[in-house]
């Protein structure tokens, strides 16, 4: 059977991720199913770009890649189902005669644009590209995916293909990609991992863990039962590269990664916003614990919560530590979060009341995609960061997404998206302003001991 089949039948077992994404499924067009939940990668392209042999790579891509034709069939019986090839939308806009700096504006105002259109998530494929030309060796080219599809690690992987396509149709050759599993191989992997004496290991971890525990939910400014409509906006803010370095260097003296000196941070302010000490904050992971899957394309994506306790006003290094000995176990046992669930059944209940909503905290390092990439004719230079705020962009299930990134060139920036029904916008300000005053506040505490500034 090739990969490009199907089995007898037309159904392909879920993968746990999908299950997740189907357990916030609310049935209309919100949430992980409906035609704002997309994912977008944008690279400025130099070189000669042919949007001919563009079009023919994309459709090269969507018969790699089988997520980007399968639909995940909801209902009674769950499944998904993969289906032949078709060629996927490829939109060309002209835009000349623009300077440079207007050109770089330019770029990020298109990638906004595209963000803010819908992308049925029954419609297939799951891909569509955008070229904006400024000259003949100057362009903008965005990719965007249902979420439902792809990941953010996805994305690079995409990027990547098209490119090695692209130059091989060029050259007239084959295109030599590296080896490549399907994503249908990594469900029936994960499936019998799920057997593993390991895996049971690691639900027992999660039991223990998490007896008597709730997930922290933090106060809505408007209950779901207003019934108000649900529109997701992104709040972008700047850390800078001082908070960067700094950040970067206390960790380092402090035996732990930025990533828990962030999450720190993040658990001052849920303590102080609900006055808990026995906190549930949530991060997101790549979801991929074997390189053995590192060119597959798919939603692999997990949610992991992270028990940390907060009694006792801990001063930063305490409270660094806490933060460490949580993030050790919980990676250490990561499993799927529906596993995690069927073992902590009441965990995420505080979310689901009317005036509370679920909030998770998410970081991305350096490095985690190429900066620029040269390949046969073309230059490949991911879009620089997007500094404006969106009223509406790509959707969440409910509540907020806290995310900060990372980039040795541009410093430390973060983004909170929200559903608007949840947040008033004044509300997301002021968290944004907060959080930047508990980091700079937390890297000072855990300096001091060894006498820095």
């Amino acid at each position: 059977m090739t990969v490009t089949e199907t089995p007898r039948g037309g159904r392909l077992p879920l993968s746990f991720n999908q299950e997740l994404l189907c357990m916030f499924d609310s049935g209309d067009s919100g949430g992980p199913f409906g035609p704002r939940y997309q994912i977008i990668a944008g690279r400025r392209v130099r070189g000669p770009l042919d949007p001919a042999t563009l079009d023919a790579a994309l459709a090269d891509l969507v018969r790699r890649h089988e997520p980007l034709r399968t639909n995940v069939v909801r209902g009674i019986e769950p499944h998904q189902e993969v289906f032949p090839p078709s060629r996927p939308r490829l939109d060309v806009r002209d835009c000349p005669g623009l300077c440079a700096e207007d050109r770089d504006l330019r770029a990020e105002s298109f990638l906004l644009e595209l963000e803010a259109e819908l992308m049925p998530a029954e419609e297939l494929p799951h891909l569509r590209a955008a070229l904006l030309r400024f000259d003949e060796q100057d362009a903008v080219l965005a990719l965007v995916t249902h979420h439902i599809a792809t990941d953010g690690f996805s994305m690079g992987v995409l990027v990547r293909d098209l490119a090695m396509f692209y130059a091989a149709r060029r050259a007239g050759v084959a295109a030599a990609l590296p080896p490549m599993e399907p994503y249908r191989e990594f469900v029936a992997w994960e499936r019998e991992r799920a057997t593993y004496g390991a895996t049971a290991r690691a639900r027992a971890y999660w039991q223990r863990t998490l007896q008597g525990a709730r997930f922290t939910a933090l106060p809505a400014d408007y209950p779901r039962s207003l019934g108000l409509p649900q529109v997701t906006s992104m709040h972008r803010f700047e850390l800078g590269v001082e908070m960067l370095d700094r950040t970067r260097r206390v960790t380092r003296l402090a035996h732990c990664s930025p990533f828990m000196m962030l999450l720190a941070a993040y658990c001052r302010i849920v303590q102080q916003i609900t006055g808990l000490t026995d906190l549930v904050v949530s991060t997101h992971t790549l979801g991929r614990p074997v390189g053995r899957f590192d060119n597959t394309v798919g939603s692999f994506f997990n949610f992991l919560p992270l028990r940390v306790d907060v009694g006792g006003s801990p001063d930063g290094p305490e409270l660094l530590r806490r933060v460490r000995r949580a993030c050790f176990g919980a990676f250490e046992h990561e499993i799927p979060a529906v596993q995690i669930f069927e073992v902590a059944p009441d965990l995420m209940a505080p979310a689901m009341e009317d005036g509370l909503t679920a909030v998770t905290f998410q970081a991305f390092p350096e490095g985690m995609t190429p900066a620029t990439t040269a390949m046969g004719e073309l230059t490949y230079t991911v879009v620089p960061r997007r500094e404006v705020s969106q009223a509406v962009t790509s959707d969440i299930p409910d509540g907020a997404v806290w995310s900060i990134r990372m980039d040795p060139a541009q410093g430390m920036s973060g983004n909170l998206t929200y559903c608007t029904n949840r947040f008033d916008q004044q509300t997301i300000l002021r968290l944004a302003g907060d959080y930047h005053s508990a980091l700079r506040s937390l890297l000072c505490e855990v300096e001091a001991p060894s006498g820095a500034a």
